[in-house]
C-alpha cells in the first residue's frame, strides 16, 4: 500500500520540529516554515485530483494534461483535437482571489505558443475553494462544484 503524500508530510515536519537546528528558530518562523510546506502539499495534491478525475470523465477526443514552461504553467489544459480549442486553468488551494493566480493565463506569450500547438484558447478558469465568479474574463469556478459536476 503507497502511504498517503500528505501523511508523509506529516511525518516529514513532526521529524522536522524536533530538528536541533530548526528549533533555534523562533516558534513563529517554524510555525510559518511548517504551514508553508503543508499549503503547498495541500495545493499539489489538489491539482492532482483535479487532474485525475477530468482526465476520467472527458471524451476520447480530448486531452488533459498539465503544462510546465520555463517559467510557471498551466495546472491543466484540455484540449479538443477535433475542434483544434484548449481550455486552461490555474488550480489553487484557497477561497480567497488575487491577480497574481490567473498571471499564468492572461500571459500573452504564454497563450499564443500554446494556441498555434494546441488550438484557440475558449476558456481561462481558476478552479478555487471560493464562490464562482468572473473576473477580468477569467472564470473563477468552486473545484468542489467543478469536481461534482464531472
Amino acid at each position: 500500500m503507497v502511504p498517503c503524500p500528505m501523511n508523509v508530510t506529516v511525518r516529514g515536519i513532526h521529524i522536522l520540529m524536533k530538528d536541533d537546528s530548526f528549533r533555534q528558530y523562533s516558534s513563529h518562523d517554524r510555525a510559518l516554515v511548517t504551514n508553508t510546506i503543508l499549503e503547498e502539499v495541500r495545493g499539489r495534491m489538489l491539482e492532482e485530483i483535479v487532474l485525475l478525475e477530468t482526465k476520467k470523465c472527458v471524451p476520447s477526443s480530448k486531452r488533459v494534461f498539465k503544462l510546465v514552461f520555463p517559467v510557471g504553467e498551466f495546472d491543466m489544459v484540455i484540449a479538443d483535437e477535433k475542434s483544434l480549442t484548449c481550455e486552461i486553468f490555474e488550480v489553487k488551494h484557497t477561497d480567497k482571489i488575487y491577480e497574481a493566480q490567473y498571471k499564468n493565463l492572461i500571459d500573452n506569450e504564454k497563450c499564443a505558443a500554446k494556441e498555434h500547438e494546441y488550438g484557440t484558447i475558449i476558456k481561462k478558469t481558476v478552479l478555487y475553494q471560493g464562490e464562482n465568479t468572473v473576473i477580468d474574463g477569467i472564470e473563477y469556478r468552486n473545484v468542489a462544484g467543478y469536481l461534482e459536476e464531472l
